[in-house]
């Protein structure tokens, strides 16, 4: 999804506002300028990983540790499938085709 929502940040196209880039993370995380569906799917997401982190940060000694391991791994895991995403669809010139950039209609 990120990934496809950046391919979607032309100027004048797909709607696209002066707006969008200066929001453009939160753009492309379909925060803001999507249908109403994925903005609270989102929405929601970010709001409940904000909940989580609050009730990790209260964790006793070894277990904070490891959940801030795991927390490690994920992002890694994570930042490396969109960079990888990013480069092919760089390369080919065109955004990943089977998912859905969840664009407003109007």
């Amino acid at each position: 999804l990120v990934v496809k929502r950046s391919f979607t940040l032309v100027p004048g196209k797909n709607g696209t506002s002066w707006y969008h880039f200066v929001l453009a993370p939160f753009y492309s995380m379909g925060l803001v300028h999507a249908t109403k569906k994925r903005k609270i799917i989102s929405w929601s997401v970010s709001i409940g990983v904000a909940g989580i982190v609050a009730a990790v940060k209260r964790f006793p000694y070894p277990w904070r540790n490891i959940v801030d391991a795991g927390v490690v791994v994920g992002l890694t895991w994570g930042s490396l499938s969109i960079l990888l995403i990013y480069i092919k669809s760089w390369m080919i010139g065109q955004p990943p085709l089977q998912i859905d950039a969840a664009l407003p209609t109007a």
